[in-house]
């Protein structure tokens, strides 16, 4: 055969069945198509039937990756909760404990909920009576993946005579930590009025910057 027909016929498209996309990737473009969502519909227009239109998939495909609506809108908060608060790197072990804590505290951005994230919480809410699973992996990946951070980060400071915990068990002294640098969600919730969504990142950082220094002051070892 001559050169350039082989050429040809290797440029040429072949028939036959699509390339197969493994399960992995397609699972992945099912939970960026929610993510997509989420950040531009209210939560209760997010129905399998619009993530399938979103990913380019049939209903019937979904569903075979994910047996229902509740599954797959937890799977997309525990990855939201992955990109949002992360785990300290290895690197990082070796700094003071106040760096440490600062570092598990910050909020990494997500530009596609930084337009609406108390009306994501607010339709969390909402939907818990029916769908508590929903609401449950939204907690455990949020605020509670913090907390499992902190917790584990206050057991080595303890360990290493850091701090003292003047008998507070690790988890709740995390909590507590936790909710002084969080705020109280409630009042923002009620008041849609008070929100001032994306002009309060300084306020924030030093927020949490003094709330890791009451917290560190009051468990010093005396």
């Amino acid at each position: 055969m001559p050169e350039d027909k082989a050429v040809e016929n290797e440029c040429r498209p072949r028939r036959g069945r699509p390339v197969q996309i493994d399960a992995p990737t397609r699972e992945a473009m099912v939970l960026d198509a929610v993510g997509e969502l989420l950040g531009q519909c209210r939560l209760e227009d997010v129905s399998m039937a619009a993530i399938a239109r979103k990913a380019g998939m049939s209903k019937r495909t979904l569903y075979a990756l994910f047996g229902s609506r509740e599954e797959l809108l937890g799977a997309t908060f525990a990855r939201i909760g992955r990109t949002i608060f992360r785990p300290l790197a290895p690197e990082d072990h070796a700094l003071p404990l106040s760096e440490r804590l600062r570092k598990l505290l910050t909020v990494n951005a997500m530009p596609q909920f930084e337009q609406a994230p108390l009306e994501l919480l607010r339709a969390v809410v909402a939907e818990a009576p029916l769908f508590p699973g929903i609401a449950e992996q939204f907690d455990c990946e949020g605020r509670g993946s913090v907390i499992t951070y902190i917790t584990a980060e206050l057991i080595v400071a303890v360990d290493n005579k850091e701090i003292v915990l003047h008998g507070m068990e690790p988890g709740q002294a995390a909590e507590l930590l936790c909710d002084m640098v969080m705020g109280n969600a409630l009042h923002h919730l009620l008041t849609p009025g008070a929100e001032r969504a994306n002009d309060l990142y300084e306020e924030k950082r030093q927020r949490r910057d003094r709330a890791v220094e009451i917290f560190l002051n009051g468990m010093r070892p005396r």
